[in-house]
């Protein structure tokens, strides 16, 4: 208790002293309150851009006042001064607010405060922000979201300028992935009124896309739709390409529906390419296709459907107009002819790269299709349906493509299907060079036509050198009347062409059996030629024509 009263007495008498200091005058130690001013508290719209300085004049009895600032940006020319009642200018400095004439800056706000003789007052600075200025045609260097790529297609359909996409290099470039689920009725970029392709002509009416999109790697995901082709119209991601390039794409979840009503051609990537290219795109998901009741063409591609060439005015020899490169596409595919029993140019097509490839004047304007690759699987009644082209028609080079997709087709009436791994016809000025087909083909009805390269070889220019074919052919042919028997590993009918040279040919040749096994044939390297295993070849003039094949017995025997 003695200890706990000592400490008790202590803290009172040091409380008591410590009142009596607070309540003392330090000698010497002026407190007086001295008057301080400014001639403005407020200092307001401050520019953005070369916003210069701007001034205060301080007015204080005080002996002496000093100066604080609350942001960075404004910068006092001193920061203490001399009162005894004289008045003094203040020169703030503002740093500009401006980023360029392209960014937006937004206004902003900061305090000046001068203190001096126990008194002090703020000066509030605001600046203002800058508000871009947007040139609608000025370019912001590629497409950066679906609305933009939503505006792009607009801007392409109405025909307008395409600047705001443009980059440095001149491009039109995808800079995201897009998403298409949300769109419930496709129009294609360039969707062009008519096309003129029911007579080869393409000569398109309205709008079409020419220039360069390169789609930067970039994935379109989700390219759904279900269309009724209107006569003489072309469809796909874009429309008619003229004079332009498509390129670094790729396309996946594809789930497309096409209804021919007439003429039409579609394709996936391209509905009508002419004196442009394709280049680097890939393609993967889903196809179901439905020709119309009347003989009129409907070709259908996995990256475009139809492939046109025509000279430029200073050409002079030889040129690759139309190029497709360096595609792949991977796709289950349903056709249904609906009536139109044609096998020719008025027939349906579907092709695994391309429906129908041709030059408008049969001159020396070239369409090229070169190391693509197909792969998937095709079930159809179509009188023409490939893996790479289903008709090559005129001036159409096909180089180191791959075909992967197998065949199944039930296409009965007319005068019979044609069906191949490369392409169904090979036309004038045409030619297959080192191309490999995997693919297997099963033909079910008695005159539908089936070769493992091509199923017509049909003018005394087109060739066929190097590349090897490795799929089966399972046929339900049965010879005409003039005993032909028009399928083969390598073409069902040599009936025009150059040459044919240096293919190494394997695989089986089988004829079908309705729910049953094929009844393999014996092909082997003896008899794989004289047998017309190869496809049927008509005299010695023919034969002389057939060079340098190589048989390899397939790995897979009967």
């Amino acid at each position: 208790m003695k200890t706990l009263l000592r400490i008790t007495t202590f803290a009172a008498l040091a409380a008591l002293l410590l009142s009596g200091c607070q309540n003392k005058k330090i000698p010497g130690l002026d407190e007086t309150v001295y008057p301080l001013s400014v001639d403005r508290e407020v200092i307001r719209d401050v520019a953005a851009n070369n916003p210069g300085d701007e001034v205060v004049v301080i007015t204080t009895d005080a002996p002496y006042w000093i100066v604080t600032t609350s942001v960075d940006w404004i910068t006092p020319d001193m920061t203490q001064g001399v009162g005894g009642g004289k008045s003094t200018i203040l020169t703030l400095q503002i740093a500009s607010n401006y980023k360029g004439e392209s960014k937006t800056t937004n206004p902003r706000s900061g305090e000046v405060k001068i203190s001096g003789g126990h008194n002090s007052v703020t000066v509030t600075v605001s600046q203002l922000g800058h508000e871009a200025v947007i040139d609608p045609s000025a370019s912001i260097g590629g497409i950066p979201d679906m609305d933009e790529f939503k505006d792009f297609i607009n801007a392409v359909n109405d025909g307008e300028g395409l600047t705001r996409w443009t980059n440095e290099a001149g491009e039109i470039e995808l800079l995201t992935d897009l998403d298409l689920a949300d769109f419930d009725d496709w129009v294609p970029i360039g969707d062009a009124a008519t096309t003129g392709n029911g007579t080869n002509a393409s000569t398109p009416t309205g709008e079409y896309f020419t220039g360069i999109f390169n789609g930067g790697n970039h994935t379109i995901s989700n390219f759904k739709a279900v269309q009724t082709m209107e006569k003489n119209k072309t469809w796909g991601l874009f429309g008619y390409v003229l004079d332009g390039t498509v390129k670094n794409l790729k396309l996946t979840g594809v789930d497309i529906t096409l209804n021919a009503s007439d003429v039409a051609d579609a394709g996936i990537v391209v509905g009508t390419l002419k004196n442009s290219t394709i280049e680097n795109v890939t393609v993967s998901g889903k196809l179901a296709l439905k020709g119309g009741s009347a003989a009129t063409r409907f070709a259908v591609g996995g990256v475009a459907g139809f492939l046109v060439s025509e000279k430029k005015e200073d050409q002079s020899e030889a040129t690759v107009n139309t190029l497709v490169k360096g595609c792949t596409v991977t796709l289950t595919v349903t056709g249904d002819r609906n009536g139109n029993t044609g096998n020719g140019a008025t027939g349906c097509h579907f092709g695994g790269i391309a429906g129908f490839s041709t030059n408008v004047n049969k001159d020396i304007s070239l369409v090229k299709i070169e190391s693509c690759t197909a792969g998937g699987n095709i079930t159809s009644n179509f009188g023409r349906s490939s893996g790479i082209v289903a008709a090559a028609n005129y001036a159409t080079l096909i180089e180191g493509c791959t075909n992967n997709m197998d065949q199944l087709n039930t296409f009965s009436g007319g005068s019979g299907g044609r069906i191949a791994n490369i392409t169904c016809i090979l036309g004038g000025n045409g030619g297959i060079t080192d191309c490999v087909n995997n693919g297997s083909i099963t033909t079910t009805e008695s005159n539908c036509q089936s070769g493992g390269f091509v199923a017509l070889l049909n003018d005394d220019g087109c060739f066929i050198k190097g590349g090897a074919n490795n799929g089966d052919i399972i046929s339900a042919f049965v010879t005409d009347g003039s005993g032909r028997d028009f399928r083969g590993l390598l073409v069902a009918n040599f009936s025009k062409f150059a040459e044919v040279s240096g293919v190494t040919v394997s695989g089986r040749v089988g004829k079908y059996v309705a729910g049953g096994t094929p009844q393999w044939l014996d092909v082997n390297a003896d008899n794989f030629i004289e047998g017309k295993y190869i496809g049927y070849w008509k005299d010695d003039a023919a034969k002389a024509k057939i060079k340098n094949l190589t048989y390899v017995a397939p790995t897979t025997a009967p």
